[in-house]
């Protein structure tokens, strides 16, 4: 979008983005406009659908979306058309609450001159803006915007990342690049942002409104129309099926509905979540496919990742969750999985014992310590003059996150911190990536089914007694066969007690383990995909790894401390080494760096004074 004055400039600097594209292998891209003042474009999914436009014949008005949405009236991806009609008639801040899904659009308002955009309600579809000096420009690819000019990387967001595996707030890996927040209203005019507003908000909720049986079918009911809903615009989902609660929940959902679908696991055959859902499976009746991932890892599926989560992500650990999506997208239109169903189960709330429900502040510096600061990591590759008190970061970012929340129920602010930070950047980096593949969602994310459980009494949703509920009453056969740690997703009763002797075992375990255990706590950063081996050794194999990993050449030294990256890196070169996870983000932040030095001689031009054949890396 150009400045006032920066017309020509932008058009270059359009140019430049589409160069930078090829450059990292995106699909080919479709133009949708190009005026005086703005000029668009987007890019298919790798799998060929989605990231769809259009454009208005009498106004000049176009729209742009990113990810899968849904509008009340039934609608949804692949309407675009119709939804920039829904616009025209209603401006952007009734078409947000309108929506449901996991989505970023823009709309490029001919009449206005301005630039509009609108995220999803947690702000999961990661969309990013950068201001240059004649216009801005915005894009779902932090790493696009980075390539269109000089960048130098912040060192808070790289801090975050390679201690702690997520990077938080509007942060990412450059300075110079934003991301937008969630459920919001963007307004650029003129290369430049003139306003923004929030369009829902959770203290727009009634917290402790739903309980009981009413709370129970609430829920049950907005996740039959949500599966509805996807069903429609995709007609042959896939639906994770795994050993916990939520993927259960979901594939109930789909039963209840009528729905024809297939299920997926992915794991080794004796894995917990394996064996369940082969019980699920054969009890319902239901197609299946398990999917087993390598256990080798090579560079060349790491260096992969990079065009899908713009080195955002831990590389070697998507790999892994890409070669899984490659499989399921050749046979399926959309992959459903179960996350912000742990919202329905009180998730996190322990750490509010005694206490759980007051309206009283919650401990920040409590919540960053057991949660968010990692048990086991290397501050030391950070310069001491730069290097970050991680729980007092994260605690300061809990509170500016929940910031007026104060008066509400604790349970209410954990959600919210929960929600904008965990689930808004890391699971919402996660499923931003693979939306570059293919669709995927999950129902739990719509704001209907969001709403109903935030709402829920505390009562009812502890000890996940509202999903137990839900799925006795709903599908209780699904219901019968037990959970991954031995015991069924029922209510506890007379009748069923007798099934949850494995609970005590289970918790006697834990507590045992926890006090003997040399280090206390989450020691692992989230993880999308879990897997024992580490591949840190298999990967130092590797002579482009090991040129890459050169301390004295390396791009991250801009905000590592050279010397003490050395001695890290020297001794991950060693079986025995306990930081696997620091290392590979170590690892993707380097080759995210030497893929955008790539870009130009040295890395010191822009992509502008390069010919749209240069090599790719």
């Amino acid at each position: 979008m150009a400045s006032e004055n920066g017309s020509s400039e932008a058009v270059e600097l359009f140019s430049s983005g589409l160069r930078i594209a090829r450059w990292f292998k995106f699909p080919t891209q479709t133009v949708l406009t190009e005026s005086p003042w703005a000029r668009a474009a987007f890019f298919p999914r790798r799998k060929g659908s989605g990231q769809a436009g259009a454009t208005d014949s009498r106004t000049g008005s176009w729209l742009l979306a990113a990810g899968s949405w849904f509008h009340a009236d039934g609608y949804g991806s692949g309407a675009e058309a119709r939804l920039l009609q829904r616009y025209l008639e209603i401006g952007p801040d009734r078409l947000g609450l309108e929506l449901e899904g996991f989505f970023v659009i823009v709309i490029g308002d001919a009449g206005a001159r301005e630039a509009v955009v609108i995220t999803d309600v947690v702000g999961s579809c990661h969309a990013f803006v950068r201001s240059l000096k004649h216009g801005m420009a915005l894009s779902n690819s932090s790493l696009l915007l980075a390539g269109l000019g000089e960048v130098s990387p912040d060192p808070v967001g790289c801090q975050e990342f390679i201690s702690a595996g997520v990077i938080y707030e509007d942060r990412s890996l450059y300075r110079e690049v934003r991301k937008l927040g969630p459920a919001s209203v963007y307004r650029f005019v003129r290369g430049a942002l003139r306003e923004m507003k929030r369009y829902w908000q959770i203290t727009d909720l009634t917290p402790e409104s739903m309980d009981g049986k009413a709370a129970v079918s609430a829920l049950g009911d907005r996740l039959i129309l949500a599966s509805q809903k996807i069903k429609r615009i995709f007609p042959n989902p896939v639906c994770d099926l795994t050993g916990g609660y939520d993927s259960r929940a979901i594939v109930g959902a789909f039963l209840s509905a009528g729905l024809d679908f297939s299920t997926t696991v992915a794991g080794p055959d004796e894995s917990p979540d394996v064996l369940v859902s082969r019980e699920l499976v054969r009890r319902m009746k239901l197609r299946h496919l398990h999917v087993r991932p390598p256990d080798e890892i090579s560079f060349e599926q790491v260096k992969k990742a990079l065009a899908l989560t713009d080195g955002e992500c831990d590389l070697v650990e998507y790999a892994r969750v890409l070669g899984i999506h490659e499989k399921l997208s050749a046979g399926f239109d959309v992959s459903i999985n179960g996350s912000f169903g742990e919202v329905a189960r009180g998730y996190w709330w322990e750490l509010l014992l005694p206490y759980t429900g007051a309206r009283r502040e919650i401990d920040a510096r409590k919540l960053a310590r057991r949660r968010y600061a990692p048990q086991a990591f290397d501050a030391s590759l950070f310069p001491p003059e730069n290097r970050l008190d991680l729980i007092t970061h994260f605690a300061e970012i809990i509170e500016r996150t929940n910031h007026g929340l104060s008066g509400f129920p604790n349970t209410l602010q954990m959600d919210h911190s929960y929600l904008m930070m965990r689930m808004q950047r890391w699971q919402g980096r996660i499923a931003s990536s693979t939306d570059r593949l293919w669709p995927c969602l999950s129902p739990f994310q719509f704001r209907s089914v969001l709403e109903t459980m935030l709402q829920t009494t505390a009562q009812l949703r502890r000890r996940s007694l509202l999903i137990r509920s839900l799925l006795a009453e709903s599908q209780p056969e699904l219901a019968s066969v037990p959970l991954e740690h031995g015991y069924p997703p029922l209510p506890v009763s007379w009748k069923s007690f007798h099934r949850f002797w494995p609970v005590p075992v289970r918790y006697g375990r834990k507590m045992i383990s926890k006090v003997f255990s040399p280090e206390r706590g989450n020691t692992k950063a989230p993880s999308a995909f879990d897997h024992d081996t580490p591949k840190r050794l298999q990967l130092w194999r590797d002579e482009e790894v090991r040129e890459l990993l050169c301390p004295s050449t390396m791009e991250a030294g801009e905000v590592l401390d050279r010397r003490a990256l050395g001695d890290f890196l020297d001794r991950s070169r060693q079986r025995d080494f306990p930081f696997d996870a620091q290392w590979n983000r170590v690892l993707s932040v380097e080759y995210t760096l030497r893929s955008l030095a790539g870009l130009s001689p040295n890395g010191k031009e822009s992509i502008q004074d390069r010919g749209a054949d240069d090599r790719r890396p």
